[in-house]
């Protein structure tokens, strides 16, 4: 999990995030590792303009949480929209190229 969370969040400088530690800004997603995949690829109409993209819905997420509010619940959505936009130094540092 570490390489998916922590070091991604290191690597793009993003403050508070990539662990699951009190202040910071954690997300979680709860699947049941036997039933998890993707539903089959589909071309949905939901874009500015009209415009078309593949869609492929999931199956065996059945929680989800952005910055500890629960936005799936049962494979559901719940209508919650709890997450922010993320700004270039404000919620960022500068991470060294090295």
């Amino acid at each position: 999990m570490h390489l998916l969370t922590q070091v991604p969040a290191e690597l793009f400088g993003l403050r508070d995030r990539g662990t699951l530690s009190e202040g910071a800004h954690a997300d979680m997603v709860l699947f049941d590792p036997l039933l998890i995949e993707s539903e089959m690829l589909t071309m949905v109409d939901d874009l500015p303009g009209g415009t078309s993209r593949l869609y492929a819905g999931s199956v065996g997420v059945n929680h989800v949480f952005v910055s500890g509010v629960e936005v799936v619940r049962n494979s559901e959505a719940t209508g919650e929209l709890p997450g922010s936009i993320i700004r270039s130094g404000v919620d960022t540092d500068t991470v060294a190229l090295n």
